[in-house]
């Protein structure tokens, strides 16, 4: 600090007042880009204990992250990656935590390692006795999930929007008789895509629409079996895919069985995956836009760790799009 106040010909406590983003300071943006400029010729970099020290409280926000579920739920990852951009703005440091195996207590020994403000995983890593752990020690527990919780705090990421304008987009289209694909005997793929097919069911009950759920895992032999049993009864002319693979597979079990897509049975997914292109009929799909949403998600976040949460603030409805294509 002393360094870069000496190049930068100011005072260091100005020098402070620059590089900790004080609130309130008034320094001249001139002297202001002095002081950044001699931090970068000089390679500065913030002392965190000390920083933490000078608070009264650690600065530092853990974000967990469990790499092999990000292929299955890309929700959180986004949701995190957006925290992160908006609680260094704000002046805290963010630290990405990858332990895949660690959940419960032991996940929350290896989190208080660091000493930080708050943890931000997904709420399956938290557990009654972790949240105590956590807490007794100062530290925050934030949690992200699908539904609301009264474990701890947690920020509701909300995609239902895709359900909702898939089933706009084939009720538009003259469908009356929709279904929808899913898999709600299996509890994780109910936490990832429950909102999706809710919103589905619930848009083409407002819409008037014939709505049935079909459980359909995402194999080639369920979608088979599926395309079977509605040839021998019961026909939809509308199918939404809460993800783009069940989409995808029951679009070619359709067209295996020589059923005109669209011209009998539109398909539309979600997520917009890259291999929507790859199929014929091109599946048209909805995208979120997992960047955008009403409000910021760090605000949520730094309520809780300044003890302003309000669980009325905390759902996070991410927009969608229909993403143009053949197939509906």
């Amino acid at each position: 600090m002393s360094d870069v106040a000496r190049q930068a010909g100011v005072s260091r406590a100005t020098a402070s007042y620059v590089l900790n983003q004080t609130p309130g300071a008034r320094i001249p943006e001139q002297t202001r880009a002095k002081v950044l400029a001699a931090a970068e010729a000089l390679r500065y970099v913030p002392h965190v204990s000390a920083r933490s020290l000078r608070r009264g409280r650690s600065d530092l926000v853990v974000g967990h992250v469990d790499g092999s579920s990000i292929m299955s739920d890309r929700l959180p990852f986004f949701g995190l990656v957006r925290i992160a951009s908006e609680v260094r703005k704000a002046g805290y440091t963010f630290l990405i935590h990858g332990d895949p195996t660690v959940s419960g207590l032991a996940a929350a020994r290896a989190w208080l390692a660091l000493r930080p403000a708050a943890v931000v995983a997904t709420l399956d890593r938290f557990t009654e006795e972790s949240v105590a752990m956590l807490a007794e020690a100062g530290t925050v527990p934030v949690a992200l999930g699908r539904r609301t919780s009264e474990l701890t705090a947690t920020v509701v990421l909300d995609d239902g929007e895709l359900g909702r304008v898939a089933a706009t987009r084939l009720a538009d289209r003259g469908c009356r008789r929709i279904a929808v694909l899913g898999s709600y005997d299996d509890r994780a793929a109910d936490l990832v895509l429950g909102n999706r097919i809710a919103e589905v069911l619930a848009t083409a009950a407002e819409r008037g629409l014939e709505a049935r759920y079909v459980p359909m895992p995402p194999e080639v032999d369920a979608a088979d079996r599926v395309v079977e049993e509605w040839r021998r009864g019961w026909m939809p002319d509308g199918v939404v895919g809460p993800s783009d693979r069940h989409a995808g597979l029951l679009l070619g079990a359709l067209t295996d069985a020589g059923i005109d897509v669209p011209g009998r049975v539109a398909v539309i997914g979600m997520d917009d995956d890259p291999f929507c292109d790859l199929l014929r009929p091109r599946l048209t799909s909805v995208a979120g836009d997992l960047t955008g949403g009403d409000t910021p998600l760090a605000g949520v976040v730094l309520s809780a760790i300044e003890g302003r949460w309000d669980p009325g603030h905390a759902v996070r409805r991410f927009p969608a799009h229909v993403v143009e294509r053949d197939s509906a």
